[in-house]
């Protein structure tokens, strides 16, 4: 019998606090496993996430999550830079074994794409042929700030796969994808029941969330254009970053507030699960305002404009020729340089969508991925 496996630094909500992780490729790999088991496949996951505070070698333990086997992968615990390389190794080759002995000709492995698994799984490959689908959210070497000498490799071994998941339209262009063999999945289009009614304080409420760092500097740059924002518009930052970004953020939220005289920017901490859907579903706009440089940008997607979609969110997000003029981006507001001014007047021009209006485009994403998985898995 025919099984399906879904690789990649899975976590499950009740090992949140034993293993680290990054955590919108968690809850994307969340939705990933939602979406199949929609489709009728109960897939078996194997996890690569690291332990955390566990000073020693730890075998591999099996558990249960969203109703599937999971399997975390075997490793060393211990602080610093080699030794989660060596963490990294001996994972590697416990995962080689599943791959050439447990994994069968007619599985079919769904794989999170990673730098360093993608690139074993491609020479494991040409040893043992296994069918694979591709998920692919990023390409790495296109970093935000700039490309990296080893993008090439990276994108070599990802057309060594046999079907893919793609995060933007762009993304099957650029790989030169054989149509058919890919479906677009641009984020976790999981829609909560709203039970919180929009803000009526005569206010637009704007809203920023995600990780706050210096890199794509996406909450600062938010920041920022809020000084450009009409009167009665709010922005809110909603996340979490480390101990210096967060510094910095608070600190220009302060001055801004001071220039204009009166509270402008809000940082409302960090929210997950039910209080995050309260919060969004309380605001009027989604505010995506990361770094746009054009390789970057062409691809991956920001993940928290499906979030935005589906608690009713008017969209804001920057250009990219990958996701422009797209059936999904129906309704989105584009700014078209990366300055203060030109976000704000984006968010100034954007129309507040009434309740319901994305609710289509989500639930015709996760029918397309559905479908997609019945016809390759």
């Amino acid at each position: 019998m025919k099984k399906v496996y879904y690789i990649g630094w899975y976590i499950s909500d009740k090992d949140k606090s034993k293993y680290r992780g990054n955590v919108p490729g968690n809850l994307k790999m969340h939705y990933v496993v939602d979406q199949l088991l929609s489709s009728g496949f109960a897939p078996e996951i194997i996890s690569f996430a690291s332990r955390i505070g566990y000073n020693s070698i730890y075998c591999s333990i099996t558990t249960e999550s969203q109703g599937c086997r999971l399997t975390y992968l075997g490793g060393i615990s211990m602080e610093g830079r080699l030794v989660k390389r060596l963490d990294l190794l001996l994972k590697k080759i416990l995962f080689t074994y599943y791959f050439i002995f447990k994994f069968k000709k007619q599985d079919t492995i769904v794989l999170y794409h990673s730098v360093a698994i993608t690139n074993l799984i491609a020479k494991l490959k040409k040893l043992v042929n296994r069918k694979v689908i591709l998920e692919v959210e990023e390409i790495y070497g296109y970093s935000a700030v700039a490309d990296k000498p080893w993008v090439g490799n990276e994108i070599e071994s990802i057309k060594q796969m046999d079907y893919y998941i793609c995060v933007n339209d762009g993304m099957p262009r650029e790989l030169n994808l054989e149509g058919g063999k890919y479906v677009v999945s641009f984020g976790v289009g999981r829609i909560p029941k709203r039970k919180t009614k929009r803000f009526n304080d005569g206010n637009i409420h704007v809203v920023y969330a995600g990780t706050i760092e210096m890199k794509k500097l996406g909450a600062l740059t938010a920041v920022e254009a809020a000084r450009h924002f009409p009167p009665k518009y709010v922005l809110h930052i909603l996340g979490f970053g480390s101990e210096e970004s967060m510094q910095k953020l608070q600190k220009r939220i302060a001055e801004i507030n001071g220039e204009i005289g009166y509270e402008r920017v809000q940082y409302n901490g960090y929210k997950s699960g039910k209080e995050l859907d309260e919060f969004l579903f309380s605001c009027h706009i989604g505010l995506s305002s990361n770094v746009m440089r054009p390789n970057f940008a062409n691809n991956t997607f920001p993940s928290k404009v499906i979030t935005y979609m589906c608690h009713d969110l008017s969209v804001v997000l920057g250009y990219a020729k990958a996701f422009y003029d797209v059936p999904m981006s129906k309704g989105w507001q584009f700014y078209y340089e990366h300055t203060p001014e030109a976000i704000a007047k984006a968010v100034s021009n954007v129309e507040i969508k009434p309740v319901g209006y994305y609710l289509p485009s989500i639930e015709c994403m996760n029918s397309q991925l559905q479908s997609f998985f019945k016809k390759y898995c």
